[in-house]
Parts: C-alpha cells; structure tokens; sequence
C-alpha cells in the first residue's frame, strides 16, 4: 500500500520495515522476540513475521537457531558504506546551524569514519572563533578535542581500546591531556556527565564544548561549540543547553518522521 502526501508517493510496507530495522538496531539482540517487536511497532503478528521474513530473504536480517534476528551480510555491506561517506545528511546539519545561529559561535558535527573521529562540518557563527586547521576530513588528535573525547568515552570498548592502541596521546598544547591514565579517568568523567571540554588542549585562546548525539541508542556523532575562553567561561551553561536543546531537536524530527510513515 502507498501513501500520497505533500513530499511525494510514500510505500507504508518500506516504511514500516524501515522502523522495524531501527527498532532492532536499538534492542539488546537477547530482547528482539517477535512478541516485543510487534509490540514496539504497534502493528500485528502476522505483520511483523512478512516484514520479517522479507528483511531474511533480503539478507538485512538472519534469524538465529533461538528464533532471534540479528544484522545479515547486506546490511554489513551497507553500514560500511555509511561509514566512508563524509557529506552528513540533511537532518544532521539543520541543528548545527540553529547552533551557530543561536549562539554565534563555531559549530562542529563529528562522527566515526574509518576507525577515527572525523569532523564532516563546520559552520561559523557571527562572532565566531576560527580554530586552526579544523575543518571537515579533519582526524588528528582525538585526545586533545571535544569531540573526540565524546566518542571515546561513549564509544564501544573494544572501538576506543583499539583506537588508542593505534594512536598514541598526542600533545598539541601544554594543555593537552598526554598521561593515559589521566586520560582514561577523563573519559570516565565525560561518560559519567554526558558531556566533553577541552580548554585550550587544542587552541590556545579557545575552548570547546561537546555532547554526543544518539538515534535508537546508537551513538552517531557529536555536536561541538567552539568559543574564546574568556566568552565561554561566561557562557559555557548557556552552550551546553543549546547543544542539548540541538540533539533534543534532532530526536523530535526523527519521531516526527516516524509518527508520518504509519
């Protein structure tokens, strides 16, 4: 069946397997019964088990000897693929530029490709600060950043355990955190509040203010706010509002989204 709407022609059965693979993309693989994924979609039974049935066939989906579903190989394939792509999407950069716009200063969206922490955009405000060199396809110094700070500490641990085997602590300033043991209990401490600083540990004069971003529990990137360090010791409470308020925005889209394909 398809629906007809101001955007175009929408097929409700691509639509709901779609929710169908981000609902299981969100559950614990010990928690993907049948039963719970009906109920989470508020649809039926034998709905669920076409849905199902036709994301095996497909190779999104295997179903395991318990009757559980887990990722098949087309769906490696295709999360590969997102991986190497460096232009974010649309719905990433709508509450960037609310940032930018609301605080004036310089906003980054940073994300996982290839194993690194990559900054994909940058946005300047209307009196805002230039950082040095940090610019999209940026990767160097996960250590000394924000937002590389937020994806280590929220990223899986044998993600963050590799990629600090791979790279060792990198001094950019004096101020940059080099002592692994300091550094892990900085990861702790970001994980613990949600949320990461660096203060001059990668520009001297500026400081950095980072959370991460979260779509059906899977970490996906991490919003940034660059300031002067004196105008961000004055407004670091009000930045790190606007960038929840960001990612709050970004998860009401997507709910939005979800509430019109049913």
């Amino acid at each position: 069946m398809s629906e007809d709407s101001p955007k175009g022609t929408r097929i409700r059965s691509v639509s709901r397997a779609a929710r169908l693979l981000m609902l299981i993309a969100s559950l614990p693989e010990h928690e993907r019964s049948v039963n719970r994924l009906a109920k989470e979609l508020g649809t039926s039974l034998p709905t669920v088990y076409h849905l199902l049935n036709t994301l095996v066939d497909a190779k999104l989906l295997v179903r395991d000897e318990l009757k559980r579903y887990r990722f098949g190989l087309a769906m490696e394939v295709l999360s590969i693929a997102y991986a190497q792509q460096t232009v974010p999407s649309p719905e990433l950069l709508a509450p960037l530029r609310w940032i930018t716009e609301t605080t004036g200063e310089s906003a980054y969206l940073t994300a996982w490709r290839g194993g690194n922490p990559v900054v994909l955009a940058q946005l300047s405000g209307t009196h805002a600060v230039q950082v040095t060199n940090l610019r999209p396809g940026y990767r160097g110094a996960a250590n000394a950043r924000a937002s590389g700070k937020v994806l280590l500490a929220f990223a899986e641990p044998g993600d963050r355990e590799r990629y600090l085997a791979m790279h060792p602590l990198e001094r950019v300033t004096d101020r940059t955190i080099v002592d692994p043991e300091v550094f892990a209990n900085e990861l702790e401490k970001v994980a613990a509040r949600g949320y990461a600083t660096d203060v001059e540990e990668f520009s001297l004069g500026v400081a950095c203010l980072a959370i991460p971003i979260w779509s059906n529990g899977v970490l996906i990137g991490s919003y940034t706010i660059a300031g002067p360090l004196e105008r961000y010791r004055r407004q670091q409470a009000h930045y790190l509002a606007c960038l929840r308020q960001a990612v709050e925005m970004l998860e009401q889209s997507r709910i939005e989204d979800a509430v019109d394909s049913t």
